[in-house]
Parts: structure tokens; sequence; C-alpha cells
């Protein structure tokens, strides 16, 4: 399937979107394995301009046969890279791979995946300004809890709000897995199961949660609903848009169809009135990938209809592999990233405007220049419209056979 994607992507690339501006590129950070970590993960931006995130490998040895278990880091603005922990396996969990939350006093909250190669628990864990972490919560394996991989939903009050891709009754799914689930951890440390997913209202909740003024929380299933619609996995239905409102009730916003509205959606952002954006990975324009679609872009207003804000056509996104999240800036413009097209063939940051047009802004170096990174996972932009990401692979490959990844910046 790479080999095909490779073919198309070369042929296509002439007739890929030009940049609309000169931008430069620069790595602001090469990972190394140990001691500072491999394969980052999405960032956040604080108000400082600092970056934080998590790597899925590297840090300290643990495990047993030299397997490691990744890390959270910041990166400050001019590229000072500093590991904030290492994580040690077993009941401290290993594998982070979903972007951390921070709240007004700098700790930073997160997950662990766990349940892999190494012996370790998915946790939930805070780690403080100072570096210090705290296991917030052990997720039982006896009720299908494992690879928590979607950011967390932090309240005012300091309540935490989550979602278990496979947790959940074992016959419900696919594999045998459970259907998902979603939780609270409160502030006092009690973990509260809010919904448990049957298939039709969703299977697989990931991309995190947002929460709105009431209280309500939403999110997507990248699987479930239309249980006859066949998505990329299969016939398993081609995802949902959820929401449950605080007083636990869960409601089916929109079941996808793997037609024009999309199919498998990637996460939800929401706007200052309250709109939720997202990205479908399929679906929408079918003449991509062997049928499966171009992907596109929804958009659930205030009153909860569902509507489909840009399609991706076969010249923009002849093969899609989208970055889980859009950005939104004040101005009511979306940003998001395709991993593996452009000019390049390396991926491409692209913008929509308020009205629907699309802009590439930047492609990727090539993947020649493997110093620079490759296989972009999303985007932070600051107040001056630079941008900033991870590269999960390249770099440096003297410690990681692909590459332990990079931190970039994009400035305009």
């Amino acid at each position: 399937m790479w080999a095909v994607a490779v073919m198309t992507f070369l042929a296509l690339a002439a007739s890929a979107t030009k940049p609309a501006q000169a931008q430069a590129y620069s790595v602001l950070h090469t990972f190394t394995n140990v001691p500072d970590g491999s394969a980052p993960y999405p960032l956040i931006q604080d108000k400082h301009g600092n970056l934080y995130g998590t790597t899925e490998w590297g840090g300290a040895l643990c495990g047993g046969g030299g397997a490691t278990c990744g890390t959270v880091f910041k990166v400050d603005r001019v590229g000072t890279e500093t590991v904030l922990y290492r994580f040690g396996g077993g009941n401290d969990g290993a594998n982070p791979v979903a972007a951390l939350v921070q709240d007004a006093a700098g700790n930073l909250y997160g997950t662990t995946r766990g349940n892999g190669a190494i012996p370790a628990f998915s946790t939930l864990f805070k780690i403080d300004p100072s570096g210090h972490e705290t296991v917030l919560h052990v997720f039982d394996p006896s009720f299908q809890v494992c690879c928590q991989d979607s950011p967390l939903a932090l309240d005012e009050a300091g309540n935490l709000y989550g979602m278990s891709p496979y947790a959940g009754e074992a016959d419900c799914g696919v594999n045998q897995v459970g259907c998902g689930s979603l939780y609270e951890l409160t502030r006092s440390g009690k973990l509260k199961l809010l919904h448990i997913f049957k298939g039709p209202d969703g299977i697989r909740p990931e991309g995190g949660l947002v929460r709105d003024a009431k209280g309500d929380l939403y999110g997507t299933t990248y699987l479930g609903g239309d249980l006859s619609c066949e998505s990329i996995g299969g016939p398993s239905g081609c995802g949902t848009v959820f929401k449950l409102s605080s007083d636990g009730k869960e409601t089916v916003l929109h079941r996808f169809s793997g037609h024009a509205d999309g199919a498998n959606p990637l996460g939800l952002i929401q706007d200052p009135e309250g709109n939720l954006y997202g990205i479908a990975g399929f679906g929408g324009d079918l003449n991509c990938y062997e049928g499966a679609g171009c992907g596109t872009i929804f958009k659930v207003d205030t009153s909860r209809k569902f509507s489909v804000f840009f399609t991706f056509t076969p010249d923009i996104m002849p093969e899609p592999s989208f970055a889980i999240h859009l950005l939104r800036d004040p101005e009511g413009n979306l940003y998001g990233v395709n991993q593996i097209g452009g000019a390049n063939f390396s991926g491409f940051l692209f913008k929509i405007d308020a009205s629907g047009k699309f802009t590439n802004l930047f492609n990727f170096p090539s993947t020649a220049e493997v110093q620079d990174g490759s296989v972009p996972m999303g985007v932070a932009r600051d107040s001056a419209g630079n941008f900033y990401g991870s590269m999960l692979i390249d770099g440096s490959r003297a410690n990681c056979e692909f590459g332990c990844g990079t931190v970039f910046k994009i400035t305009f």
C-alpha cells in the first residue's frame, strides 16, 4: 500500500497547490532517544511561547531488553529542550501518545497508552512545573480499559474528562473488544464512568472531548453509528459525532454515511461561539484512495445542526493522511496538516478561510532531507502567525532506525 501511495503522489506532485507566500522552516530540536525521547506526538503552546509534548519512546530504559517508555518534554522559544519526566513502566505507565492539557497554574495532564510490549498500565498523570509526576489514576485492564490515546479535557473546577477507545463489553465492536467509554476523573481523584458505547452510538471514541459553557461534552467516534456503512476498516460503521449532556444523556448528533458527509472523524475543536469543527478522514469525494474518499471538514453549529464545511478533492488530497486536529485562529481561519502529500511528498500545511477557500500554506521539506524530520503530527500557532509542530520520525538516525523525530518552526 505504501509503495502504491508513493507512486500516486509522485505522479500528482506537479499538480499540487503551490504555497501562497515565502516561509522559513527551522528545526528547534532533534531527539536522540535516550535520554530525551523519540517519536514526539502533537504539541501544545503556553502563553509564553513554550511548547510541551510527549514522546512515545525514549527517555530511560524500562521493561528490560533495551525498551524505553517515553517522556514529557518542554521546548522553549529559543529551542532549548528540557525533559520534564521519563516514564518507567508498571503503574507509572508507558508510551504517552496523546497531546497534553495545561491548567492555569502550569500543571500538565495526560495519559499513557500502556498495555503494549512493555509491562505497563494505562494511566492518567499530572506533571507539575518542576517536573514532579503524580499518577492520578491507573486504569483497570479487566474492563478492557487500555490504550488511552486521546487528549483530556479540563474544566474550571479541575475535573478531567477523557475517552477509552476499547473499554466496555468485550462482545461489542470489532476484534472482540469493547466499543469504548467516556469517563470523568474528579479533582478528588474519583473515576466516574459517564457512558459506555454500544455500536449504533459509536465505536472507538478518539480525538478527545470538548466542553461547552453549559458543561456538555462533545466528541467523535472513529467507527460505529450506521453499522451498514463500510469504512476504511470494513463494515463496522463510518463514525459519529456525539453529545453527552451534563445530566449524563448521550445524543448522536450525526452518523457518517461514508459519502458526501465523510467518514471516520478524527476529533473536534470549538470556536468561542460554541460551533464545532472537525476532519473526517475519508468519504466526501470518493475519487481518492481506491474509492474511500478524500475527506471532508465538517461543522456542527450551536443549534447542533451538521453540515459539510469543505470537501477535499483529488488534486488537493489524492490519498488522505491527516494529523488529528484542526487549529482555528481568532479570524475564523482553520488550519490542518496532511502528513504525506504535497509537492515534496512529505505533507503540507493548509488553511481554509471562513468562506471555505483552500490555500496550501507550506509544503514540508522532502523526506530526503532526513535531518528535518518526517510525518508532521499537527501544528500550534503563535500570535505572530508562526507555526510549530513535531515530526514523528527522521531527524537523527544515530539511535533510532527511522529517526527519533524533531520539533520544528515555520516562520511566516
